[in-house]
């Protein structure tokens, strides 16, 4: 053998095991849609074969594991509408508290406000006052000065009675911002009390609430559990139905040309389906001939 003659075997097996691995994925893939289609006629078909000998097994465990699930279906269907109720119930609590809530803190919050003015109102008082007081001493010693000259001019007494009205009303007006401010204090310590008793009132609806939802979220928390835990019931019962599914499609599936009445009555009520499990039954059989053949 030449090389050019080696070059030719090496690139027709090449070629060969390329051929025999689609083959070979053709049937992976073929096998597992086999297996789906068989498994969907167990599942429309078992209702059906309860005269088969060989299935009467099946049929009637599946048909147990149906009532199984429907009693479990009918235990969560019971819970979860409970659990709804609860849950309206807790939402309507939560509400009406959390409407209160907020009027509270409104409330609060606008006093704040009012005192915060007040103090301002306060401060301004306060600096009023400072500059009266400083008018006011300004013109005690104008008064005194004039008072010093008083003899020496009579033109000074008009002055002194401008000075000394003057002096009346500044005394007036200190008198008043002082009693301003003790009023507008005592206003600030009233609201400070309404402050204090509205976080109580706060504190307390809070307190209300947790009491009046505890139990109801402890029964929500307990009835998700058990809803949790039917479910996961019912999946399990499901995958065991599915197991015996695939053993009913998987015996019919293997016996597409069976001379058995009642098998073959059962057959013909799902003829597209036993169509396509014919259909992928024999391009299995012949990819694998096929690809034996290429590997020779």
């Amino acid at each position: 053998m030449n090389s050019f003659g080696f070059l030719l075997r090496r690139i027709a097996w090449q070629v060969g095991v390329r051929r025999e691995r689609q083959r070979w994925g053709a049937v992976n893939r073929e096998t597992q849609i086999l297996s789906e289609a068989e498994n969907l006629l167990g599942r429309v078909a078992w209702p059906s074969v309860r005269e088969i000998d060989d299935l009467s097994g099946e049929y009637w465990q599946i048909l147990d594991l149906h009532e199984q699930q429907e009693k479990l279906r009918q235990e969560t269907r019971v819970a979860d509408e409970l659990n709804e109720q609860l849950k309206d119930q807790l939402s309507e609590i939560q509400k009406r508290h959390e409407t209160r809530l907020k009027e509270l803190r409104e409330q609060k919050s606008h006093r704040m406000e009012d005192a915060l003015g007040m103090l301002r109102d306060i401060e301004q008082l306060k600096d009023w006052k400072v500059g009266t007081k400083k008018k006011f001493l300004t013109l005690k010693v104008k008064m005194q000065v004039i008072q010093k000259h008083e003899g020496e001019t009579g033109d000074l007494a008009a002055e002194m009675e401008r000075t000394r009205l003057a002096m009346m009303k500044l005394k007036e007006d200190f008198t008043d911002d002082v009693s301003e401010i003790s009023k507008k204090t005592d206003q600030i310590e009233q609201i400070e009390k309404e402050v204090v008793a509205l976080e109580a009132q706060i504190v307390s609806t809070r307190a209300e609430l947790k009491t009046a939802t505890a139990e109801l979220n402890n029964e929500v928390s307990r009835l998700s559990k058990i809803i949790a835990e039917l479910s996961a019931r019912i999946g399990a019962l499901e995958n065991t139905r599915a197991e015996f599914y695939f053993q009913v499609g998987h015996y019919l599936s293997s016996r597409l040309d069976s001379r058995d009445a009642v098998i073959r009555s059962v057959l013909r009520q799902h003829r597209p389906l036993v169509a396509r499990i014919g259909y992928y039954r024999r391009s299995i059989s012949f990819n694998q001939r096929l690809a034996r053949r290429t590997r020779r």
